[in-house]
């Protein structure tokens, strides 16, 4: 997330320390069908992107998102893309301050709503956030400034909402640090928390000299199979990716995961036929 409001995301996410007890983390974690990991994944993509697309757009109208009110995002689905709606409160309660519409272009739009009402769902979305946010107290954290990202949940009434580790630098891909919230149709209560990795691994910036890599290679032990933090991470990063989850190598090329068989056969040599 880039930009003026990359302050105000971090006061509202950044999950530091705290003095409650945190929640228990689900083991094992929940897990979806390939194809389910997929959609997610690329569903995670493009409301990242839009977000910051967003957020670059709605900078040169504000100069203070403090003094504005604001009080974070949501992201919808449209017909033509999506629609990124900043919250505010300036003393009427939560309204909405904002919509930027982005193209898959990705082109925006900058409006400020007729009406600022809310719908349930849309203080369901942004309560889901907020809530998961509380949930991450005290749980261990591996840099601060954790962005996020909220969609339906697939499987039931509800949302999944992940709060993400941020890249240390341009180019670095944050593999590690990842977390899942279930939370319920209402955003009010965390069904369910998983921690999506077991360590902070950041896979370093290309080395320029050492010419372009035909893909990138993490260890998975959390799951069998791999997750759609590590689709969401491949299109962001642009980088094809093998994760050695369970027992076998999973390559990820343009968001979609190929099983390429047991890992004890990875860089071996086709057998003669």
């Amino acid at each position: 997330m880039r930009s003026v409001l990359v302050a105000l995301a971090l006061i509202l996410t950044s999950p530091a320390a705290a003095a409650d007890a945190p929640p228990p983390v689900r083991a094992p974690i929940r897990e979806f069908p390939i194809a389910t990991v997929e959609k997610l994944g690329r569903a995670m993509a493009r409301q990242d992107v839009a977000a910051w697309v967003a957020t670059d757009a709605l900078r040169p109208q504000l100069a203070d998102p403090a003094a504005a009110g604001l009080r974070g995002w949501i992201v919808e689905d449209t017909p033509t893309g999506q629609r990124v709606r900043f919250l505010r409160d300036i003393g009427r309660g939560l309204e909405a301050g904002y919509d930027i519409d982005v193209t898959p272009d990705p082109k925006t739009k900058v409006s400020e709503p007729a009406d600022r009402t809310l719908s349930a769902e849309e203080k369901a979305n942004f309560a889901a956030w907020t809530t998961a946010t509380a949930a991450m107290k005290g749980r261990p954290v591996c840099r601060t400034g954790y962005n996020h990202i909220v969609l339906k949940d697939p499987e039931r009434d509800g949302w999944l909402v992940w709060l993400l580790a941020p890249m240390p630098e341009l180019g670095a891909i944050p593999i590690g640090g990842h977390y899942r919230f279930s939370v319920t149709a209402d955003g009010k209560t965390v069904t369910a928390l998983d921690a999506l990795t077991a360590s902070c691994m950041v896979m370093p910036k290309p080395d320029a000299k050492a010419g372009n890599a035909v893909a990138a290679f993490v260890t998975h032990v959390v799951s069998p199979t791999p997750l759609e933090t590590h689709v969401f991470l491949q299109l962001q990063s642009r980088q094809a990716l093998i994760v050695g989850a369970g027992d076998h190598a999973w390559l990820i090329v343009d968001g979609q995961i190929e099983d390429r068989g047991p890992l004890k056969d990875l860089g071996k040599a086709p057998r003669p036929r």
